[in-house]
């Protein structure tokens, strides 16, 4: 059996995209997807960020990283991409100790050592972290997980649910069954920092101003050892930004049309 050609996002359906975006306010281009954007030619991700630039003045890729490590023979890909137009980059990070980090996302080297590397190419720099009863499952987990993101410079740290797709077909019954096992509700442990940052605390949390879509946003300061540095600290459930007349972000997928959410395809937006 033939095996099926990737679908490559058109540049004229995107363009729509974009300037639709930007006429709602929009202010990152994230490269993203179910599958490492690093598995893509560099040139053609250094296009798409030129594209993006014109559209949007901020762009984001999320990445596990393993390909930026030096036995890729890639360690200048991050610097080429920042000439194209690269203002961020999200590690995705299940845990800063190597074994757990292997045996959550098997790869043999995690994003850890490459956080220095992007922040000293002032690159702004978010780890992700995805809470699951086989990793950090509690609140001092997060919190003792946003110390040591900092310690190593990141400036952020975006705290996500394993993600269990309403519509079944989108993955495997094995990654279903895993997901559904291992989920873990976010929002008492966003709850619990909130509680924290009402009272003077020994973590160096605070709560910030809110995202537009009303999301809190919390800070930790003054327990690294560069006491000016900083890190911001976020929450983002999966069922967050599909209602109300905030769209939080637009997922344009390779078919042309964009959405207000990678599951359901009746979320169409153009």
């Amino acid at each position: 059996m033939q095996q099926a050609q990737p679908k490559v996002c058109d540049f004229d359906r995107l363009k729509i995209g974009l300037n639709y975006a930007r006429c709602l306010g929009a202010t990152h281009a994230i490269l993203t997807g179910r599958a490492d954007p690093l598995q893509e030619p560099t040139e053609e991700l250094c296009n798409l960020l030129q594209l993006c630039r014109e559209y949007l003045p901020l762009t984001d890729m999320h990445t596990n990283g393993l390909l930026l490590h030096p036995e890729f023979n890639r360690g200048d890909d991050l610097a080429e991409l920042k000439r194209a137009g690269l203002t961020m980059i999200t590690f995705s990070l299940a845990s800063f100790d190597e074994q757990q980090n292997y045996e959550l996302m098997h790869i043999k080297k995690s994003a850890a050592d490459l956080i220095k590397k992007a922040v000293d190419m002032e690159l702004m720099v978010r780890c992700s972290l995805v809470v699951n009863a086989q990793g950090v499952s509690d609140v001092a987990g997060v919190i003792d997980y946003c110390r040591q993101a900092g310690e190593l410079g990141a400036h952020s740290v975006v705290i996500r649910e394993v993600w269990v797709p309403e519509i079944y077909g989108q993955c495997n019954q094995e990654v279903y069954n895993w997901n559904l096992a291992n989920k873990i509700d976010i929002k008492p442990i966003q709850a619990r920092f909130i509680e924290i940052c009402q009272k003077k605390n020994d973590f160096g949390l605070c709560q910030l101003d809110p995202l537009p879509w009303g999301t809190p946003v919390f800070g930790m300061a003054g327990v690294f050892t560069n006491q000016d540095h900083g890190v911001n600290i976020t929450f983002a459930c999966c069922d967050e930004g599909t209602t109300g007349t905030v769209i939080k972000s637009i997922v344009h997928k390779p078919n042309g049309h964009g959405y207000r959410n990678w599951d359901h395809g009746g979320h169409i937006l153009y």
